[in-house]
């Protein structure tokens, strides 16, 4: 398995260790010794999670490109940022709910639109200085078509 090893500066700063791999049915096994050291103590759930979404791209014989991107832990400010983003994009998707109820009635709007915002606000995550967030991405070309499969996750800061 040919492994590229890669650094990114994303959005906000936030810096990405970022692994490229080309996996075939022969060498899919050797995921699970990957070695993932920017994942700390979440590298064997990293592992576990990158072997279940080949296994979901059902690839046959066809290679399956996998991408595994690690941030380095989140920045106080960084943090923010992100949680600002959620805090506007919950802002947006009420307003869009509300718009047309208050055509109607504009209590109704009112409560609809606040109702949609603090359950897409519960559905946003908050993020935290020293959070750390993995994505995986996995693509196969041919056969019924290019599929493609996306999973993410965040290793919470552990204070102490």
């Amino acid at each position: 398995m040919n492994i590229e090893r890669t650094q990114y500066n994303g959005h906000y700063g936030v810096t990405f260790t970022v692994l490229r791999l080309i996996v075939s049915p022969s060498n899919h096994l050797a995921m699970a010794n990957l070695c993932l050291l920017e994942a700390g103590i979440s590298a064997n759930e990293v592992r576990r999670r990158l072997v279940d979404l080949y296994r979901k791209m059902l690839a046959r014989d066809l290679p399956c490109r996998m991408t595994v991107a690690i941030s380095k832990p989140l920045t106080r400010q960084q943090a923010e940022l992100l949680n600002i983003r959620g805090e506007i994009v919950a802002g947006l998707i009420s307003g869009a709910v509300s718009a047309p109820m208050s055509l109607a009635s504009p209590a109704a709007g009112l409560a609809a639109g606040a109702a949609a915002g603090l359950t897409i606000k519960g559905i946003i995550r908050s993020y935290h200085a020293g959070d750390v967030v993995i994505g995986l991405d996995a693509q196969v070309n041919g056969g019924i078509g290019p599929q493609r499969s996306l999973s993410a996750m965040v290793r919470q800061f552990q204070g102490g």
